[in-house]
């Protein structure tokens, strides 16, 4: 079974690496999909030219086009001695800039990073700040050639090795702080989607001892990323249920699904819900049936035919539901 997993943090990284380091300008890369196991990668050595000397931009490249009206993605802080304060905000400013890449050239893209550093911050934190930034730079230039060395990944075993790889790549590079600050939430997310993984394959478990463990493993994670992941899941389990039933799939295919999403308790709220929609629909379409059976009757007046389909309409449905029926 092919596995689907959303790995979308980790995909930006590599195509980001990927065009940080290529030769000359590149073609802009279109925004990466949400990642499938097989996700699009490298599955062949890059050949990555050495990193080469920053070049001051020219007046002709001060202004890319994707930049007019937009303001900087991304905030610098320091505390009340000077330093650099870590926060994802670095390094959504480093890949605000990093996306140029395109547009312009890499090394112009990194001096436009290293101009605006200096522009923006005092010593120590503007020393702390480009330091920072070219071991960001060098990882993204060792990540490309890190997942060359991986087979695109259909196996659970092959993405946790990955990933590990990748967790220690940036133990590596980075500080303590810096990787904290930069990865945290990216690497939550991931090890959450990989051992979620690990317990849907797990043989051993019912559907229900996987709903149950994966109901756990989720009420685990830190507030913030339970309501990110939320709307994720709820949208993945949308689309899977639909190719399910479009294949034909029966309802305790739908169950077994939900059951390894969700969990029993969510599960039973869905089935609950289905089973309410359901009764819906056919109450619904029996008063179709009978409004138009009315409305085909020979020699009633127009009248009389509004007044027995308003007649039936009350008698079926509450005001509260005559109105949802309207609506």
């Amino acid at each position: 079974m092919k596995l689907i997993i959303y790995l979308p943090l980790l995909t930006s990284a590599l195509l980001l690496g990927w065009y940080l380091f290529s030769d000359g300008e590149a073609s802009a890369p279109a925004a990466a999909p949400a990642v499938a196991a097989q996700d699009k990668r490298i599955n062949t050595r890059a050949t990555l030219p050495p990193p080469i000397a920053p070049a001051r931009l020219t007046p002709a490249a001060q202004e890319p086009t994707s930049l007019r009206g937009t303001e900087v993605d991304g905030e610098l802080l320091v505390d009340a001695r000077g330093n650099l304060v870590l926060t994802s905000q670095v390094r959504h400013l480093f890949d605000y800039f990093l996306s140029l890449i395109g547009e312009e050239s890499s090394q112009q893209a990194r001096q436009r990073i290293r101009d605006h550093l200096t522009a923006q911050l005092d010593e120590p934190a503007r020393s702390q700040a480009l330091e920072l930034l070219e071991t960001y730079l060098d990882y993204q230039y060792q990540l490309v050639d890190l997942e060359a060395r991986f087979p695109v990944a259909e196996r659970l075993e092959d993405l946790l090795a990955r990933e590990q790889a990748v967790q220690q790549l940036r133990a590596r590079l980075f500080s303590r702080e810096a990787h904290e600050a930069f990865f945290a939430g990216e690497e939550i997310y991931n090890n959450f989607t990989l051992e979620r993984l690990t317990i849907q394959q797990d043989p051993s478990l019912s559907d229900r001892e996987k709903g149950l463990a994966i109901e756990a493993l989720r009420e685990n994670l830190p507030e913030e990323m339970q309501q990110l992941l939320v709307p994720q899941i709820h949208n993945d389990l949308r689309e899977q249920t639909l190719a399910l039933r479009a294949a034909g799939a029966d309802e305790g295919r739908i169950r077994q699904l939900r059951m390894g999403m969700l969990g029993p308790e969510a599960t039973e709220r869905l089935e609950e819900l289905d089973r309410s929609r359901a009764e819906w629909r056919e109450r619904v379409e029996a008063f179709q049936q009978e409004r138009e059976r009315i409305l085909s009757q020979p020699g009633l007046a127009d009248s009389d035919r509004r007044a027995a389909v308003n007649a039936l309409l009350e008698e079926q449905f509450t005001a509260n539901e005559r109105l949802r029926l309207i609506n």
